[in-house]
């Protein structure tokens, strides 16, 4: 059936007459439908669907979910299945329908790649839905997939089912040659390996434009080498770049969620301490968590272990750390003075804080912290004099922190 036309366009065809760009990958046909009483076989509905989602994930440790079906509403049940896949590292490529109205879910979901189809004339194919969750276009007009008639070995067929399958298959050799790539790594890579065929940038005809092999397989290679970095909010421009991209690339960061970085966003205590937990490699340790507000199953419970321990950071008592509460710029500062400490790396260079504006609001207990921050160069003013140490530091200011503080 169905399957078998998308299974040979994913894999290929033993003769060579259906060639896919991936060769180690293996197919998993989950086949969801409802039987009749009278033997009419109609779709399974949004339970089966999510039942083949979660199988997928669970009980076949697929890495890549195909669907050629979907909804014309959001579904609750169906986002859940679609947000456990993503949470799993579990990507999922859809086809946006063949209606020529708005495109389906799960498509449509910010965290699947949805496909439609263009033509001959790399134009949107009549038949291929639009709207926001579309993704990207590829060829999906008479393709030669294997028949299911008896009588012949191949026949051609169009839909955006079958563009899908063929992202599949670039997906799927993606991660045979980089198995560590992440859903939104991919998503994002796919994306920028696009051609726009109408309006410039993002468009509901054909979302980022025509898949381009070329530019997608260019563009993994760059990743590799640590020249691209995964995120639609951070550019070359940005004076933040390079200690994003270095962050990124060494992992003392990771992005906020599907390719965002959120270079403005505050940090906390707790990623903070993740940070330089990352950056000094996760040593394992039997650390004893003394904080109440710390629980041990949190994704940064050794980390505050790890810092609290060695006397890079304090609990804002002895029972509570404070996990959630954004760190100042002066408190930053304090905590990379005792992690240079930590690493044997100190110096006494001491900054000129009369040299800003409102030197005057450091606090008493930081002054000396934040004075060696200004003299290693570690910490800069805003400009106009500004030192802004009551400020809560960002995510981009905690980057170039590292960066610098690292190179040193």
């Amino acid at each position: 059936g169905h399957g078998t036309r998308v299974a040979s366009l994913i894999i290929g065809s033993a003769d060579g007459e259906i060639v896919s760009p991936c060769s180690e990958s293996a197919i998993v046909p989950l086949v969801y439908y409802t039987k009749l009483a009278s033997g009419a076989v109609l779709n399974g509905g949004i339970e089966s669907i999510c039942n083949a989602i979660y199988d997928a994930v669970d009980v076949y440790d697929c890495q890549i979910i195909n669907i050629s079906s979907g909804i014309t509403a959001d579904d609750e049940r169906l986002k859940k299945a679609v947000d456990h896949a993503e949470e799993q590292g579990v990507l999922i490529v859809s086809a946006c329908g063949n209606s020529g109205d708005e495109a389906y879910y799960p498509a449509a979901y910010d965290t699947v790649i949805g496909v439609g189809s263009h033509n001959d004339e790399f134009e949107p194919a009549d038949f291929s839905c639009q709207g926001s969750g579309l993704d990207m276009l590829t060829y999906g007009e008479d393709l030669k997939v294997v028949s299911i008639k008896n009588a012949a070995d191949y026949e051609t067929i169009s839909g955006t089912s079958y563009s899908t399958a063929l992202i599949s298959a670039h997906a799927a050799a993606a991660l045979e040659q980089y198995p560590h790539l992440t859903p939104s790594q991919i998503r994002y890579l796919m994306r920028i390996g696009c051609d726009d065929i109408c309006d410039a940038g993002y468009d509901e005809k054909s979302g980022y434009g025509v898949f381009s092999p070329d530019r997608f397989y260019e563009n993994l290679r760059l990743f590799d080498h640590g020249e691209i970095i995964c995120f639609y909010d951070v550019e070359e421009s940005d004076w933040y770049y390079e200690s994003v991209r270095e962050a990124y690339r060494q992992g003392w960061m990771n992005g906020t969620g599907d390719g965002i970085f959120d270079p403005d966003g505050n940090m906390t205590r707790a990623m903070f301490v993740t940070i330089l937990y990352r950056a000094e490699g996760e040593p394992q340790m039997n650390n004893e968590l003394k904080f109440n507000d710390v629980d041990e199953n949190a994704y940064y419970a050794e980390a505050v272990g790890w810092a609290a321990n060695n006397g890079i950071i304090a609990g804002y008592s002895d029972t509570e750390f404070a996990p959630e509460r954004n760190i100042a710029r002066e408190e930053m500062a304090a905590v990379m003075n005792r992690y240079a400490d930590y690493k044997g790396m100190n110096a006494d260079d001491q900054g000129d804080l009369t040299v800003f504006a409102d030197a005057n609001v450091v606090s008493d207990w930081a002054r000396e912290n934040i004075s060696w921050a200004v003299g290693t160069g570690l910490i800069t003013g805003k400009g106009d004099g500004i030192l802004d140490p009551l400020g809560n530091a960002t995510r981009a200011e905690t980057a170039e922190i590292m960066h610098r503080f690292l190179e040193k």
